[in-house]
């Protein structure tokens, strides 16, 4: 299919808005929770932290494994739609004795539930059309309603009780509007988007460990996105610590993150008409060089008057950079998968999707653990004034730390090889290769 109507391209996506309430914001904002109103000690949570990173890492490319051997997609979501209805009520309310057992068992339900539709929907997105153009627009569409999601959640306390305070009752709504979007949602992508059959050798265990060997492209694409990742787990993991401590922000961050999580769903659009002319992987590198321009930028401002509307300024700009990349890094595994069709004769959608998406929860926990660990190096501590050498240290994590990862990004990312013309290229070789294969 090369192209699909919008309107068939939103009810293909609506799932992303209940799934996108689920990882992303919830942990941000669910370890915070859990230690004011569970038994849960900060011990305890970063403990759970690291196993769901370890779990991950083991269930990520299995799932993704075992989607592909499978051929279809929507079992494995059926499957994660229900665990999940299982398993986000008793994680969002948890009683008042909860504690590291509790977490650490409804916390790993909920994620797998998650991988179980996030991967199989993310493969489908890039077998929905095998036109370079055509997948900006199916990702377009998937990743804003997932930031709609993601701001649904953050705007929750505002809109029920006028406040910025996530309370019991504000994430009981929030699981109910999880627990019944998720089937709704499904049942209209079941009835928009149909299977797309495999044409080609479904992979083995072996391919797990293989496919690194087997895809040149595949470890350049990998090395970017790590770099670009850790540089922006930094940046996320950070600001708020930033803007609090170094700035003296504490009580604007809403007015600081807001709009830069706004700013990454409203320049999505905008984007997608300037990849109608630019190369994405040039594209990728324009992220880059602004997330770095900005960040050096963030560097100048100075605690006082003018610090709010600067921090506001900068971060806004740094949302729309990553707004581009989030556009961007999905449409681009999509023509890897074509890459590896093309050279090793094998339908590995979902284990590559599996891949990115654990890099990304890899970095974004990595990133952030860095940048805080240089400033604790020069002695921050959160409980005490931060003197010179600890403002030194908040610097360095937050700004020079994603710089210097950013350097060797940008140009890794311009010398990337698969672009418009050999995508097409594979397109065309595969096209012969069905052709063919049908004719025997």
């Amino acid at each position: 299919m090369k192209t699909i109507t919008t309107p068939r391209l939103i009810l293909f996506s609506l799932i992303n808005l209940p799934l996108s309430m689920l990882m992303s914001p919830t942990a941000a904002i669910l370890p915070n929770y859990y230690l004011e109103y569970s038994a849960v000690s900060a011990a305890s949570l970063a403990t759970v932290m690291l196993l769901m990173r370890l779990f991950d890492g083991v269930t990520d490319p299995l799932i993704g494994l075992l989607s592909d051997r499978l051929g279809k997609r929507k079992p494995l979501m059926i499957a994660g739609v229900l665990l999940l209805l299982a398993s986000v009520y008793p994680l969002y309310q948890p009683p008042q004795d909860a504690g590291f057992s509790y977490l650490l068992l409804w916390y790993l339900l909920t994620s797998l539930g998650w991988t179980l539709v996030e991967i199989p929907h993310s493969t489908l997105a890039a077998a929905i059309s095998d036109d370079y153009q055509q997948r900006n627009r199916v990702v377009l569409w998937r990743q804003m309603i997932g930031f709609a999601g993601g701001i649904l959640f953050m705007a929750m306390p505002m809109i029920l009780l006028g406040a910025n305070r996530f309370t019991p009752a504000v994430f009981n709504v929030l699981a109910w509007v999880v627990i019944v979007g998720l089937p709704i949602n499904l049942w209209l992508l079941w009835r928009t988007v149909p299977e797309y059959p495999l044409t080609r050798q479904r992979p083995q265990l072996a391919d797990l460990w293989q496919l690194w060997r087997q895809l040149p492209l595949l470890r350049h694409f990998i090395a970017v996105q790590v770099l670009f990742g850790l540089a922006t787990g930094g940046i996320s993991g950070m600001f708020v610590i930033y803007a609090s401590h170094y700035l003296d922000l504490g009580d604007h961050i809403a007015m600081v993150a807001m709009p830069m999580t706004l700013m990454m769903m409203a320049s999505m659009p905008l984007w997608a008409l300037l990849l109608k002319r630019v190369e994405k992987h040039h594209c990728w590198a324009l992220s880059g060089a602004m997330t770095l321009i900005f960040l050096l930028l963030l560097s100048t401002i100075e605690a006082g008057d003018n610090a709010r509307w600067q921090m506001q300024l900068g971060m806004t700009a740094i949302g729309a950079s990553i707004g581009l990349a989030a556009l961007l890094l999905p449409s681009m595994m999509a023509d890897l998968i074509d890459y590896d069709r093309w050279r090793t004769g094998k339908d590995r959608g979902a284990t590559l999707f599996a891949i990115q998406a654990l890099v990304i929860k890899l970095n974004q926990g990595a990133g952030a653990a860095v940048a805080l660990a240089i400033a604790a190096a020069f002695g921050f501590d959160a409980k005490q004034a931060v003197d010179a050498d600890a403002a030194l240290g908040l610097q360095l994590g937050f700004i020079f730390w994603p710089v210097l990862l950013l350097l060797p990004m940008l140009y890794l990312v311009w010398h990337y090889r698969l672009d418009r013309r050999a995508q097409r290229a594979l397109i065309r070789a595969l096209a012969r290769t069905d052709v063919g294969n049908m004719a025997k």
